[in-house]
This record gives C-alpha cells, sequence and structure tokens, in this order.
C-alpha cells in the first residue's frame, strides 16, 4: 500500500488509511482515551489507565521494515486515528513478526480491522515477512474470527494463557483473488 489510500466500510463509508508517523503518537493516545475498558483489556490482556508518552512515541515510531503500522483515520477528522495494525518482526531472521491491531469500539464490526489487516498482510509480504504470529485472549472471539477468515494456513496453540495463532503469509489459491 502506498502512504495514502482508502478502505471501504461495510456501511460504504471511506475511510483514509495511511502508514504511521512519528507525529501520530498524541493521536495514539487520544485513540486510546475512546478505548472502553473491554476493548483494552482484550488488546493489552489486561487494565491499563492510559497510554504513556513513551508507549505512544514507541508504537508511532516504526522502521517501515522490521517494524510497521498501518493507521486508519476518522473519515470527519482526519487527526484522529481510529485503528491502527502493526507487526513487529522478532529478532531472530526467521521472517516471523507479531502481529497486533485495535479498532476503536464505534468503528468496530464495519470490516475496518479485517481491511486494514489485509493491507498489512500485502505490506509484510513485500518487506520479506513470512509469518504473522498474535497472542489472542480466548474470549476475543472477533479477534480469533477475523484471523481464521484470511484465507490463510493457520496453526493455533497455547502460549502464557492466550491463543497464539500462527498465520502463514504465502499466498495460497484463495488468497490470490
Amino acid at each position: 500500500m502506498t502512504d495514502r489510500g482508502l478502505l471501504t466500510l461495510a456501511d460504504g463509508r471511506p475511510v483514509p488509511v495511511r502508514q504511521i508517523r512519528p507525529g501520530d503518537a498524541e493521536a495514539l493516545q487520544r485513540l486510546f482515551g475512546r478505548l472502553s475498558e473491554r476493548t483494552i483489556e482484550l488488546r493489552y490482556f489486561g487494565p491499563m489507565k492510559q497510554l504513556s508518552d513513551a508507549q505512544a512515541r514507541r508504537f508511532a515510531e516504526v522502521d517501515g521494515v522490521d517494524r510497521y503500522a498501518l493507521v486508519a483515520l476518522d473519515p470527519e477528522n482526519e487527526d484522529e486515528v481510529v485503528a491502527v495494525v502493526r507487526y513487529d518482526r522478532s529478532e531472530s531472521a526467521d521472517g516471523n513478526a507479531e502481529y497486533a491491531a485495535l479498532v476503536e469500539d464505534r468503528m468496530q464490526g464495519l470490516g475496518l480491522g479485517f481491511a486494514l489487516t489485509r493491507a498489512l498482510i500485502e505490506a509484510a509480504r513485500e518487506r520479506g515477512v513470512e509469518k504473522l504470529h498474535a497472542l489472542v485472549l480466548p474470549h476475543n472471539t472477533p479477534m480469533l474470527k477475523l484471523l481464521r477468515s484470511l484465507g490463510l494456513p493457520e496453526k493455533v496453540r497455547w502460549q502464557d494463557g492466550a491463543e497464539r495463532v500462527d498465520i502463514e503469509l504465502s499466498p495460497t489459491d484463495g488468497d490470490r483473488n
């Protein structure tokens, strides 16, 4: 994906999408402030009161190769981030990276997480990532459903009280459409 693009939600609304920028740290903190306690728990595996300045900078400052992220912007205020997907390549040179996604509550259930994840997969493949893995709480059924709906080979196992979903990024016949 280029630096900017548009995704269309299930309700027909276009949403601007681009690579994350260092200047997005404050927008990530504002996004965090709009999240429900449940969404925070599902993403961060427990309660968090705020996204610290250091955490926000770490999430916003990526190298675009080993650490990569896309943000979806509020169609009515492009200064606000409404969703983010990212991967962080493991330190070993094995082509694996950890995947994470976060969608603002009011934007959930509209296909935004799925569309952003597909765009992230395309970018990951272009950068040599061969496998993504995600740790997902077992009661986070929307995320588990999203990962299973990608049409890519997957393997699931338990790790640290969560489901670890490994997804192979090599294209399959069903993925080439």
